[in-house]
């Protein structure tokens, strides 16, 4: 049994990881709003339940690992140490990783069944991907085969900066630049950055990101705008990622955000910001995207990096 903890800058979710029949299973999968006190939280949710034997412990946070294999989230103020992690399972040691190296691990386990494809060719089977998602902040990981297997990159893409490429772009970008001393990509892609480029296009009174979607859908003219601007910006984003690490393998499209729209996100819009790379368009284009639909891939990639040889890490 292996307990596996993603720890987000909202939520956070605990579960015990067994592999049966080749498949992990999650069980007593639990989930609260992150805080400090996370080791109290994991002596809580092992408390909760018939004490388990534990074999491992491998746990991600939303924040760039430091020089001392520390944690502290970029968008809550949350410490993770990894001998105080191990110590709340009752372990000698544990694995603590950044939530994208996380995500992008998981990508070799998931099925057809979990990956809804957003246009593209087909993927070069052993070529770099990579993996976008935007949630509370912006995570980005890059996945390269190695001769021991699959190996998870972890990075801090989403602090890139976010050029406008057209009028409508600069017009939003204008805005935000005159409220933060720099426009990243996190800026904009993310829940509150979605409210962000609401705000900037216009959109009149405060909305939370998920008001700005529900009145999209139902058609109403700004938010639909700022929908669509925000796909296509993250498609120019997934498009620039892939053309330095060069993705042949595709680009994972994960997070709290794109889930959740499923067939409502706008393929033309993102393969439109994605594609518009000249003189690299037609290279962009056989490049396949897919949005992770999978429930917890966070989880699944930290059982399969506590379930691999240390030199697979």
């Amino acid at each position: 049994m292996i307990l596996v903890g993603d720890i987000g800058g909202t939520r956070s979710r605990f579960a015990l990881a067994r592999q049966v029949g080749g498949r992990w299973r999650f069980e007593r999968l639990d989930e609260w709003p992150t805080a400090p006190g996370v080791p109290a939280a994991i002596e809580r949710f092992l408390a909760a339940g018939e004490t388990p034997q534990l074999k491992a412990a491998a746990f991600c946070g939303a924040g760039p690992l430091r020089a001392d294999g520390s944690i502290r989230l970029t968008n809550n103020d949350v410490l993770l140490e990894p001998a105080v992690l191990a110590r709340a399972a009752g372990l000698r040691q544990a694995i603590l990783v950044n939530d994208f190296q996380a995500v992008a691990r998981a990508i070799p386990a998931l099925d057809s069944g979990s990956l809804a494809p957003v246009g593209g060719g087909d993927p070069v089977a052993d070529a770099p991907r990579v993996v976008v998602g935007p949630g509370t902040g912006l995570g980005v990981a890059i996945l390269v085969r190695c001769d021991d297997g699959w190996k998870a990159v972890a990075g801090e893409g989403g602090h890139v900066d976010l050029a406008p490429v057209d009028d409508d772009e600069l017009g939003a970008w204008q805005h935000l630049r005159g409220r933060h001393p720099r426009v990243s990509a996190e800026t904009v892609l993310c829940g509150s950055g979605l409210e962000r480029l609401y705000a900037a296009l216009g959109g009149g009174g405060a909305r939370s990101a998920e008001e700005i979607g529900a009145a999209a859908w139902r058609g109403e003219p700004a938010a639909a705008r700022t929908i669509a601007i925000f796909t296509r910006w993250l498609g120019r984003t997934a498009g620039n990622l892939v053309l330095t690490a060069g993705a042949r393998g595709g680009v994972y499209l994960a997070g709290g955000i794109l889930p959740r729209w499923g067939a409502r996100l706008d393929h033309t819009e993102f393969r439109r910001g994605f594609e518009d790379k000249a003189p690299l368009s037609g290279w962009l284009r056989g490049i396949p995207a897919y949005v992770v639909t999978h429930a917890q891939p966070g989880l699944l990639g930290l059982a399969e990096l506590a379930s691999s040889p240390p030199t697979a890490r």
